[in-house]
């Protein structure tokens, strides 16, 4: 499988996706915490970071998505935020900026640039010696960038497909479930520990969620088979 892989999707950081939820989002929810006059009150906590993060923390906001027609309205990043942080919450996974990272993965993955390579789970890297031989080959900040898109991709892949990678194993003798959770794991690992990659914050984070793949990984099963409709 060739591709050329765009520089933009290499040029990584890490935004916060919670920077980015819309007008539309403070609407819905403003119908499930504060109705009618009350929603002034709302509009000064959601430009507070804290504050916005325990609103969204509150299980009437998970079962309003999940519940209230209003919810169709909402912006991917705060359907997936929401959906991720509840379900990293039950697995005792408390830093929201796991949770923030992850939910923009899936924003990204699951509504992919059509000529983005990497974004695309359908069309894209679905193995892991597509990654080894290119990475094998990087060197330096270019390394970092293609061990994060490793990491990221093998999340999803392992996260929301597991029957897709299951049912590879079984059919084909392609490498496991749990090859592809330790796969992503050493990816972040590595990005985490090359000092030539982003600032000494995103590193931080990725080591984080190296630790944490694990119960990612089981916490975006249980988001897959639960709340999203991922197709055959």
């Amino acid at each position: 499988m060739n591709f050329v892989i765009p520089i933009e999707v290499l040029d990584h950081w890490i935004p916060s996706h919670r920077n980015r939820f819309t007008g539309a989002d403070l609407d819905f929810l403003a119908t499930i915490l504060a109705p009618g006059e009350q929603r002034h009150h709302l509009e000064n906590l959601w430009s507070d970071p804290d504050a916005q993060r325990e609103m969204l923390d509150l299980k009437e906001v998970f079962r309003g998505l999940l519940d209230s027609p209003s919810a169709i309205q909402v912006s991917p990043r705060f359907y997936f935020y929401v959906l991720v942080r509840h379900a990293f919450l039950q697995a005792n996974l408390s830093d929201a900026d796991l949770a923030d990272y992850v939910a923009g993965i899936m924003t990204k993955r699951i509504c992919p640039s059509p000529d983005d390579p990497l974004q695309d789970i359908a069309h894209g890297f679905t193995h892991a010696s597509d990654f080894i031989a290119i990475i094998s080959n990087a060197k330096g900040r270019m390394r970092f960038h293609l061990q994060v898109a490793a990491g990221n991709q093998f999340l999803v892949l392992a996260g929301l497909y597991p029957d897709f990678l299951k049912h590879r194993c079984e059919k084909r003798g392609a490498p496991d479930l749990e090859f592809y959770e330790s796969f992503a794991q050493r990816s972040f690992r590595e990005a985490a520990d090359n000092r030539l990659g982003s600032g000494k914050t995103s590193r931080l984070l990725l080591g984080a969620l190296s630790e944490a793949l694990p119960a990612a990984r089981r916490s975006l099963n249980r988001v897959a088979e639960e709340f999203v409709f991922l197709g055959d």
